[in-house]
């Protein structure tokens, strides 16, 4: 279709034809575990078809932007398909382009826009500083370490690479880990930490086994070397490094 003929339609038929073409192409984002998994991408190689929907998809974009229907876009970066919330976040990007951030990482990362986000705003809130950790009662504690490691999981969707505050904010999180870590140990309370070797958030699961070598060793390392071999690159990363680091050092982190 030419521009005139989307120029004819409604902004209604241009959302329609956009969901359709977008749900029609697959996208590397919206199938990002399994593609990164068995290393097959053969869907997403160029072949006229596939040129000739991007093209659609580009131009029905266009037409949209042309009209900025705010709302009736935004609206996309949460569609229920995932292939239409990754065209969404790459067409209009412009729009609000913390939101279309999101919508990627969540892609990535098997979790919704509006999830990213609020892990995002849970990252940057600092916890409350009062009671201290010293002051909190045993149960609180390990509610904090458990909060503290899935903040700690959070950073990994703002820019700890170039933003000077989302780097200093990852650093004082790491710092709060292991200060909740070191006094979990001034109590004796390490192992109250091994119910969250079954957490479904990576980085508490890889947190709370680093905590529990000294004295789970056998299920710390299993849970240590199952996401060093399984995880994403971060996680997998800190697993290596924890393990690297008991087996030559005996150490897990200063003062545990």
């Amino acid at each position: 279709m030419s521009a005139d003929d989307y120029a004819a339609m409604t902004t209604q038929r241009l959302l329609q034809l956009f969901v359709e073409a977008a749900k029609a192409t697959p996208t590397i984002y919206a199938e990002w575990r399994a593609t990164m998994v068995s290393g097959v991408v053969d869907k997403f190689k160029s072949t006229p078809e596939r040129e000739a929907s991007i093209a659609a998809i580009k131009a029905l974009g266009a037409a949209l932007l042309a009209r900025k229907p705010i709302p009736e876009l935004e609206a996309l970066f949460e569609d229920g398909d995932p292939n239409v919330r990754a065209w969404a976040a790459g067409q209009f990007i412009g729009i609000d382009p913390l939101l279309a951030h999101a919508t990627l990482e969540g892609l990535r990362a098997g979790l919704s826009t509006q999830e990213v986000l609020d892990l995002m705003e849970r990252a940057i809130e600092e916890p409350p500083s009062q009671p201290t950790l010293k002051e909190m009662p045993d149960d609180a504690l390990v509610a904090r370490f458990e909060d503290a490691a899935t903040r700690e999981y959070a950073t990994r969707f703002l820019d700890c690479d170039e933003d000077q505050d989302d780097i200093d904010t990852r650093n004082r999180i790491l710092g709060e880990v292991w200060d909740v870590m070191r006094e979990l140990k001034a109590r004796g309370l390490l192992g109250r930490l091994l119910p969250l070797l079954a957490s479904p958030n990576v980085t508490v699961r890889r947190e709370a086994a680093t905590a529990c070598l000294r004295g789970a060793e056998q299920q710390a390392v299993a849970a240590l070397e199952d996401i060093a071999v399984n995880e994403g690159a971060d996680d997998k990363y800190a697993a290596r490094e924890a393990l690297d680091n008991w087996r030559k050092n005996g150490m897990v982190v200063y003062g545990v």
